[in-house]
């Protein structure tokens, strides 16, 4: 019996496309100059749908700079509220440098913490089912589960 791997594994409503999944850790205040910075100088892209990315805050870093370190060598132990940004790119080095590159120009902390993960992403086969009760537009609650309006991005010349 052929055992099927993951690339021809058929979802019905979906495939799956090999991605890596990016989180970067950062102080939560730092949030929104990382994910504006990294939404002018990538596209974040799943189905017709770009600036795609997850949050998650509530966390806490600790840390003590050493010598080397912009701040020097400090006796004290730090901690700082912080929070996860996590989104996910096609398998392609040169697009990994470029969003290192952007995490180290837009990120407020000289050593910010990356994560790379090999993973699997699934990519809608965007079925006709525009009637389903349970899709956004059709639920009383569309405008909350639908989100607020942040920045209406600049098109590129």
């Amino acid at each position: 019996m052929h055992q099927k791997t993951l690339h021809d594994a058929d979802m019905r409503v979906a495939v799956l496309a090999a991605e890596w999944l990016v989180t970067i850790d950062t102080p939560s205040g730092g949030v929104d100059s990382v994910l504006k910075g990294l939404e002018e100088d990538l596209c974040f892209v799943q189905g017709p749908y770009d600036c795609c990315s997850y949050t998650n805050g509530g966390g806490m870093q600790r840390f003590r700079c050493l010598e080397g370190s912009h701040a020097g060598n400090e006796e004290s132990i730090q901690q700082t509220a912080a929070s996860q940004i996590v989104v996910s790119i096609p398998q392609e080095i040169a697009l990994l440098q470029r969003l290192f590159d952007s995490v180290f120009k837009h990120h407020v902390n000289e050593e910010p913490t990356i994560r790379v993960q090999e993973a699997f992403g699934s990519r809608s086969k965007l079925l006709d089912d525009k009637e389903n009760p349970n899709r956004y537009w059709n639920r009383a609650d569309m405008n909350t589960l639908h989100g607020h309006a942040v920045e209406v991005p600049h098109e590129s010349s």
